[in-house]
This record gives structure tokens, sequence and C-alpha cells, in this order.
């Protein structure tokens, strides 16, 4: 498998060319930079790096001395994509910019050459700029979409969206041999699920309550014999329930008890008020006939 993995690895030069032959799409700004393009940039710039299939793989980096900092490609079905900033200190020229496989360590293992930019002059005043501009810039979404069709999650940012009540299912790909020793909470879950399955890939099912409020929630996971907190593995976003669900129908039904118990205790208390003041107002004219007559 890694001989096969390497060969592919020095061929993808080869395949260059055709991979980013063909005409530029009609969405593409100036600010992508596609496989094997050239782009003028400022310092300050950011630049959006768009992988089709076949041209990266998922959490490779993306890097140039050019850059502020190196970008993780995320995935944004159907692209894989990260944003970078263009250094305000980086001066005149041309820069490559290299894409390294995820895990690749060693000496054996290349960046591979994706495009080029060309980081056009600027004064003084204009790197000022820049890093008054870079000081407000806000961090990247973390939240990733993956195709529908694929099992949930595929990554610890994968958020689908569920109703709340819902039933789903969850995967695991990456535990072979832990049946029964993973079990997964959130707040959004009904019961403690455990991943279970004899083959590479562990899945659970699990109902989400109806009380679930709109909103992000995250999934923790607990080993066998873990010690310390349980760490965040995957996260989902609960939508409200179907209007005519059974959470919904349940929802509907408690609100006018709770309503009407709430009106009681006020009339209740509304007709405890109303008696006080009256059985006041009685004895102070009693007094005030008393005081006359005397």
């Amino acid at each position: 498998m890694d001989r096969l993995r390497k060969a592919a690895w020095a061929a993808l030069p080869l395949l260059l060319p055709l991979l980013a032959a063909g005409p530029a799409s009609a969405s593409q700004s100036a600010s992508s930079l596609p496989l094997g393009s050239v782009r003028s940039v400022r310092p300050g710039d950011t630049v959006t790096v768009d992988a089709k299939q076949g041209q990266a793989q998922y959490a490779d980096t993306v890097s140039s001395s050019a850059f502020l900092a190196a970008g993780r490609l995320r995935m944004m079905d159907p692209l894989l994509t990260t944003t970078v900033t263009i250094a305000c200190d980086a001066r005149p020229g041309t820069y490559q910019v290299v894409l390294k496989r995820a895990g690749d360590v060693g000496p054996e293992e290349h960046p591979f050459h994706w495009a080029r930019v060309r980081v056009e002059p600027a004064d003084e005043a204009a790197r000022s700029t820049c890093r008054d501009k870079v000081k407000k810039l806000s961090p990247p979404s973390p939240e990733e979409r993956w195709a529908r069709d694929d099992t949930w999650p595929q990554s610890e940012w994968d958020v689908r969206t569920f109703r709340a009540g819902s039933h789903i299912t969850i995967t695991d790909n990456d535990d072979e041999g832990a049946d029964g020793d993973i079990t997964l909470t959130s707040r959004a879950f009904t019961d403690r699920p455990v991943l279970r399955g004899a083959k590479a890939v562990l899945s659970a099912t699990t109902t989400l309550k109806c009380g679930a409020a709109p909103g992000l929630y995250v999934v923790y996971r607990h080993e066998s014999g873990q010690d310390g907190p349980d760490r965040p593995w995957a996260r989902l976003r609960v939508s409200p329930a179907t209007h005519g669900s059974t959470c919904a129908t349940q929802q509907a039904a408690a609100h006018p008890t709770g309503s009407s118990r709430m009106g009681t205790v006020a009339w209740i208390a509304g007709g405890l008020f109303l008696a006080a003041a009256v059985g006041t107002t009685l004895v102070l004219r009693a007094r005030s006939r008393r005081t006359d007559s005397a």
C-alpha cells in the first residue's frame, strides 16, 4: 500500500497539466488559487485554495513562505478548501505554494508544487494598514460540509442538522476492534449510546430529546478504562421538531397544560389578594365608625 501511494504521489506532477486544464469556472474569483495557477497578490490579501476530487486529500496542508500561516484543507462538499493570508512583510517576488500530504514525514516525502503567487510591491503605509487588518481578521469557521450520503460523522466538525426527537445513526470509521469499548454522550441525546461492530466500522443509534433547544451540541466519547475527562468527538445541530411529529404533538400538549396551571395559580393569587384587600377595608371602616360614635 505504501509503495502504491508513493508511486501515485510521484506521478502526480505529470498529471498537473491535465488536472489544471480547461476553462476557468465563472464563479472562480481573483482570490482563488486553483491547481497550476499563478495569482498576483498584495500583503494582507486572503487567498482561497480549492481542491477538486483527486487533486488533494482531506487534512493536507497548503503552505508558502509568502503566507502568514499554512492552511489545512477542510471538506466543503464537493471541494476541499482552505483560506490563507499573504504575510504583511512578504517582499515582492514570486513564491511557490506547496501541498503536503497529511501524515507525510521523513526525507522521502516531498511537498507537491500546487501553484504560485506573485507578491506585488507595497510601501510601508500599506504594510502598516495590512498589520491592522490582520489583527482584526476573524478565525475561519471550523464547521465542515460533507456529502449527504456520507455516514455521520466524517470528522470532528462534520456538523449535520437533525430535528428534535429524531432517531439518528452514529458511525465510527477509525476504531477497528473497539466493539463495546466507546460510549458517547451529549446533552441532545436521550441515552448513552455504545459503539459496536465486529469489523472496521462501529455504529450506534440514539434518539434526540424532544426538549433539545435548537443549536449546536457536542458529542463526547469515553473509552473503557479512560482516565481524565471525556473528549469532544463530534458535533451536531438540532432544529425544531417537524410540525405534526410526535415531538411537536407532545410539546403542543404540554404548553396548554402549563399555561392552564399558570392561569389557575394566577386566579387563586388574585382572589386571595382581593379578599385580603376587602377585609382590610371593612376593618378600617368599622374602626372609623367606633371612633366617630365615641
